[in-house]
């Protein structure tokens, strides 16, 4: 990764900061003052608006919340037949669901946004659903979606002159671009934002633009077409209250001395940036290795060794491998120049192993992009063959039937020879006619293998995703919690009047509720007791975390299932009756359900019944969860069949054959 990200992370981890210093000031008092109007307002339009704003005021801290007044916005919405308050809450929602990590959803709901405010006419809107779109693609790897939308949303605020709304998929779209090594592209965009915010006299936005310009420029070692705008930005960050950019623009300012070897001037600045910085592990261990690395420059190798070692242990703390690995590489050197072989030959494997590892994460899903674009390109071009073959035969039919008419006109006496000639005509088109068939059935064979090809290709994608958010979820985020929490224990410790202090009380408390949460998350995206004892027992496991929370009363039956099934096959079953489960809680009002396992030899059987209310199965099985159930079995090459009763409840039967 390039500096460039980690200005963004920098700048990020700043801003969350102050998003949570402010909804715990002014923001409590913001939602207190439009519950009080929310608990006056009559159901119309006017309470959907509430609805939203609250939504919008507790997001930034409490996802869950405001998830919970969209849904009311929405059903509000619908009651009343308000469509721009469907719309906008879908927008919300959609959002919501970004931030929440829960992708499909969040796609539901920005489709439903969009086609709504296409219908609306609502252009402004389309153009932030874009933008959202752009989000939702960067924080999956795939920039290259994620470029292509937020190019859409600037284009669309540009053609309706809306500068403010088009300066930010514009920040978006030049950061996609230099992840993805464009800089020169980046630096075309950053000149043309720079010039749309010095046009507002927006000096934030124009430091901003100035740090996307350096950084670029320094990605192609363009060292004098930087130096213009490193003047403009130390001008800026002297006298500006943002320490979070200063701290960062420090840092790139220094990168600017290192790149010209100018280390005295490079160390002045990256201790500037240390000065400023916020104190986070992430960001400070960038700054400590920056030190160590200039100062390794200079061979005053006690100076490196001490910043580096820091940074080895932020780094460490903050579970961050794009720095440690780089980090390693320096320790490397300085252990060789003090001719300590064992230890810079343990720090440079650790450097060579870790460097291969994100060489691999970054090219693992374009890898995969290209892959199953040439297999789709391949089918297409088999099916294309098929049909011009089909074509030319249709061709050759008609061009016999009018060598026919001429022969017949010919051969009017010769009424024995032509009855011959006939009969054979008839025989050829027969055979031609069953030919045409066969390559019909060929092309409908091809189509469903690209089908199911392209489904593959989507659920191996979607569950190499889920294990990696989850390990990512559990090694970074869980390890930060954890520190989180210790720190706050050890600081209730050292200063006992400090759990006396409601606002430290919430803050643990909210600590210990995140740390809650994120484990369940990742427990959900990628079970580990399904790596690790198998199906039955995850299913179990599954069943006894519902029962616990008293939603549904779920038993568990198996026979004939002692032994572990194909690792893909135990993954696709556990996502199947999960989603089954989940349809049930929300939708079915049950009290009880029952899941059978019964496999003899090659047949597996499942089936999950339950008491609910049931549903009309020949005119609601389109939804989203039904249709992901029945592209999993599918994959599976199982039979599905749902027999439901209203009033009585519904059981879902499946069959597949397992590999041997």
């Amino acid at each position: 990764m390039n500096t460039l990200f980690f200005s963004r992370i920098g700048l990020f981890l700043y801003a969350f900061l102050l998003i949570i210093k402010a909804n715990g000031q002014a923001g409590d008092a913001l939602a207190d003052s439009l519950k009080r109007e929310l608990s006056k307002a009559k159901a119309d339009s006017n309470q959907v608006k509430l609805l939203m704003d609250l939504g919008n005021q507790v997001g930034y801290y409490d996802a869950a919340a405001a998830m919970k007044y969209a849904q009311q916005g929405l059903t509000l919405s619908k009651k009343i037949n308000y469509r721009l308050g469907q719309a906008r809450t879908h927008y919300l929602m959609g959002n919501t669901y970004l931030d929440l990590g829960n992708y499909r959803q969040s796609k539901i709901h920005l489709d439903e946004a969009e086609q709504l405010f296409s219908a609306l006419k609502r252009p402004d809107m389309l153009g932030k659903i874009q933008n959202a779109r752009g989000n939702w693609s960067y924080m999956q790897s795939d920039l290259q979606s994620a470029a292509y939308h937020y190019t859409r949303a600037v284009e669309t605020f540009h053609a309706l002159k809306d500068t403010a709304l088009e300066i930010f998929p514009y920040q978006n779209l030049i950061a996609s671009l230099g992840e993805t090594k464009n800089h020169e592209k980046a630096i075309a965009m950053s000149k043309r934002l720079l010039k749309l915010v010095q046009k507002r006299g927006d000096s934030l936005q124009m430091a901003y633009s100035y740090n996307y310009l350096i950084n670029n420029y320094l990605a192609l070692n363009q060292m004098d077409s930087a130096q213009k705008y490193v003047t403009d930005l130390l001008r800026f960050i002297q006298s500006s209250m943002d320490l979070g950019l200063a701290a960062d623009s420090y840092n790139v300012i220094g990168l600017y001395h290192f790149k010209r070897q100018a280390y005295h001037q490079a160390i002045a600045n990256y201790q500037l940036a240390l000065d400023k910085a916020l104190r986070g592990q992430y960001q400070t261990a960038q700054y400590y290795h920056a030190l160590g690395r200039t100062y390794l420059r200079l061979n005053a190798l006690d100076s490196a060794y001490l910043y580096l070692r820091k940074a080895e242990t932020q780094a460490l703390v903050a579970n961050t491998k794009d720095v440690y690995y780089r980090i390693c590489h320096d320790l490397g050197s300085y252990f060789a120049k003090k001719e300590d072989y064992s230890q810079a030959y343990r720090y440079l494997q650790e450097y060579t192993k870790l460097n291969d590892s994100i060489l691999v994460a970054e090219t693992r899903h374009y890898t995969a992009y290209l892959e199953a674009a040439f297999e789709n390109s391949k089918k297409e071009t088999e099916i294309l063959q098929l049909k011009t073959a089909e074509l030319q035969k249709d061709l050759a039919i008609k061009k016999r039937n009018n060598y026919l008419i001429v022969t017949l006109g010919l051969l009017a006496l010769g009424g024995i020879f032509f009855g011959l000639k006939v009969r054979n005509d008839q025989t050829r088109r027969k055979l031609l006619e069953q030919d045409k068939k066969l390559q019909a059935e060929k092309i409908l064979s091809l189509e469903k293998e690209q089908q199911v090809s392209s489904l593959q290709s989507m659920i191996t994608g979607q569950e190499s995703e889920r294990n990696r958010i989850a390990k990512d979820l559990h090694d970074g985020l869980g390890g930060l919690f954890s520190t989180v929490k210790m720190y706050f224990s050890t600081l209730q410790h050292e200063q006992p009047i400090l759990g006396e202090n409601p606002l430290f009380q919430k803050s643990m408390e909210l600590t210990h509720t995140a740390s809650v949460e994120l484990r369940r998350i990742a427990h959900n995206l990628m079970p580990e007791v399904l790596m690790k004892l198998g199906l039955i027992n995850a299913i179990q496991d599954l069943c006894n975390n519902i029962n616990t929370s008293r939603l549904l009363n779920i038993s568990l039956q198996a026979y004939g299932m002692e032994k572990r099934l194909n690792p893909n096959t135990e993954i696709m079953l556990y996502r199947i009756v999960q989603e089954l489960l989940n349809n049930i809680i929300k939708h079915a009002q049950a009290t009880e359900a029952i899941i059978q396992f019964n496999q003899h030899q090659e047949r597996l059987n499942i089936t999950i019944e339950d008491n609910g209310q049931g549903f009309n199965a020949n005119e609601d099985n389109t939804g989203a969860g039904l249709s992901t159930i029945k592209s999993r079995v599918n994959y599976l090459n199982g039979a599905l069949n749902i027999d439901s009763t209203q009033g009585v409840g519904t059981t879902v039967m499946m069959e597949f054959v397992l590999e041997s």
